[in-house]
């Protein structure tokens, strides 16, 4: 991916992340699967390691509800637990997020990417031609 290319993907995924709600948290595939370009979760996870201020990187967590940050420090794995609970976002017992309460679930004219796809999908199939007698 080139320099040019990865500053705008990750421009991208920053202005998704933004959106996301105190108290609310999305996955990396979830930030993924919103972005217009192509682009996977792990991508998601870079620019997550990279956000500048203002970016609410700690409402990213593992489609587990994990804080997957905790590979890499466990500090930044307690801030990240500290920055969410301060929200009211609540963990369950296995030190996991309740993505079931706290996924963030923007309004249906915000789909992703893939499900604005897979509704275009079936409504093209609805309208199929008459066969040719």
């Amino acid at each position: 991916m080139s320099a040019k290319l990865m500053a705008s993907t990750f421009t991208e995924i920053y202005r998704i992340v933004k959106r996301i709600p105190a108290g609310r948290v999305l996955s990396y595939g979830d930030v993924a699967a919103m972005c217009k370009s192509p682009v996977s979760a792990r991508t998601v996870g870079w620019a997550m390691s990279v956000a500048p201020d203002g970016v609410p990187w700690f409402r990213v967590v593992n489609h587990r509800g994990e804080l997957s940050i905790g590979k890499r420090s466990v500090a930044l794995a307690d801030l990240q637990r500290h920055l969410l609970e301060a929200e009211g976002v609540a963990f369950m017992a296995s030190d996991r997020v309740n993505m079931e309460r706290h996924r963030w679930r923007p309004r249906a004219t915000q789909q992703p990417h893939h499900a604005r796809h897979a509704t275009n999908k079936r409504s093209t199939g609805a309208t199929r031609r008459s066969p040719v007698r």
